[in-house]
């Protein structure tokens, strides 16, 4: 587990010093360096997306479509979203287990790099939209990975996404019939949080193999890979980061299996929390401080209703001190404002000597932060979100006091 910011320390004191809490912090030139290491660690001729899902702030995606990364997103907003950072229609990949009117719409106005589908109904709704438009189809392989290497293994169960085996070889044999869809290949995503290269590497090869089965069978050559992305980064005790080197070693070795067995095919991986976890950080300020029955609680004006991920998903996320006066490590439950035990951290964080005031950072929280929150629980204000680039501070979006909950709420005959 880090016992460090990744994002530079004096940004953060900088945000601390100059923006109310509670807030969340990112920090650009983590964001470009770790989108460089990786980009660096695939084979030439990969193509590395950004999973939008896990940060689409505009601002945010602004930093990577600089990089030259292809936005994959998941709904119309997201492609809005991406649309109003720059990128263009041909800089995006579409996503998701449903595709609905407003996907469609977006779609016929701005045709994706690559659509990926995942139901026979959407590929006849695609069809119908006529344009010429590129789709991969979404298999949903079981690939007989361990479970206790990642988060969750989201191919092979009973999980709604991506077609079966079976069905995915009847429609590349009847392919014809989708006379404005170029069916350019597959599309998988084998678990999030992927904890280590040689589970995520195993279900890259048997998605290979099988894939090599199909283009035999149907004498199909696809021109598109795409192995999703679910590289995991650390929470919690005992967790250590993605061997980056191991993975590309694999990386490797994947790719001439490729070139043996499929051929000439351009491969593209998705990851979003491994890219933008660590180049942020949520900040909160200790408002009260108790201890009951021999437990020391610090409780915070932040919480799950903005963060979700570290209060709920790894239950010992990494804290640091970033403003108060320290002293000899104490361990405390981090407990925010809401009306309810689940807005706590489960176990006791180890952090210098708290006192009220003090401001406090979760790190890795850069994906699934912002955009995971129970934003309207207790009805709260919502957090800003700040961008740190070079010696620059940037609000990317503004605080909102509590009256934005009325927003949309009305009273309207029908």
């Amino acid at each position: 587990m880090p016992n460090k910011p990744v994002i530079r320390p004096a940004a953060l004191r900088l945000a601390a010093a100059k923006v109310p809490t509670p807030f969340y912090l990112y920090d650009a030139e983590v964001i470009r360096a770790r989108y460089t290491a990786l980009r660096e660690a695939l084979p030439e001729g990969w193509r590395l997306f950004y999973a939008a899902k896990a940060n689409p702030n505009v601002a945010v995606l602004e930093v990577y479509r600089a990089l030259g990364a292809v936005a994959e997103c998941a709904s119309a907003g997201e492609m809005l979203a991406c649309l109003k950072a720059g990128f263009k229609g041909s800089g995006m990949a579409l996503s998701g287990p449903v595709k609905g009117e407003q996907e469609l719409a977006v779609i016929k106005k701005n045709p994706p790099y690559m659509i990926h589908a995942e139901t026979e109904t959407e590929l006849a709704a695609l069809n119908a939209l006529g344009k010429k438009l590129n789709v991969a189809l979404r298999l949903n392989l079981d690939l007989h990975l361990a479970h206790e290497s990642a988060g969750r293994i989201m191919t092979g169960g009973r999980d709604k996404f991506g077609f079966s085996p079976e069905d995915a070889e009847r429609i590349v044999a009847e392919r014809g019939k989708y006379k404005n869809l170029a069916i350019t290949g597959f599309h998988i995503y084998m678990g999030t949080q992927v904890r280590t290269p040689q589970t995520w590497l195993k279900g890259g090869e048997g998605f290979v193999r099988h894939v090599a089965e199909v283009c035999r069978k149907y004498s199909f050559h696809p021109i598109y890979l795409n192995f999703g992305g679910g590289l995991g980064i650390p929470y919690k005790s005992g967790d250590v980061e993605f061997d980056l080197a191991r993975f590309k070693s694999g990386l490797a070795k994947l790719d001439r299996l490729i070139a043996r067995e499929i051929g000439n095919v351009r491969c593209h991986i998705e990851p979003g929390r491994y890219l933008m976890g660590p180049a942020g950080v949520y900040v909160t300020k200790v408002v009260a401080l108790k201890k009951m029955r021999g437990t020391n609680f610090a409780l915070t004006d932040g919480g799950i209703h903005h963060a979700l991920l570290p209060f709920r998903v790894s239950r010992e996320f990494p804290a640091v001190l970033v403003r108060g006066r320290g002293g000899r490590k104490e361990r405390y439950v981090i407990g925010g404002p809401l009306c309810t035990t689940l807005d706590q951290s489960d176990l006791p964080l180890e952090l210098p000597r708290l006192a009220v005031g003090d401001v406090i950072a979760i790190l890795n929280s850069g994906a699934y932060g912002y955009g995971t929150g129970m934003h309207f629980f207790l009805s709260h204000p919502l957090p800003a979100e700040v961008l740190a680039d070079g010696k620059k501070l940037f609000i990317i979006r503004d605080a909102s006091l509590s009256g934005h909950l009325f927003r949309y709420q009305v009273k309207r005959k029908i």
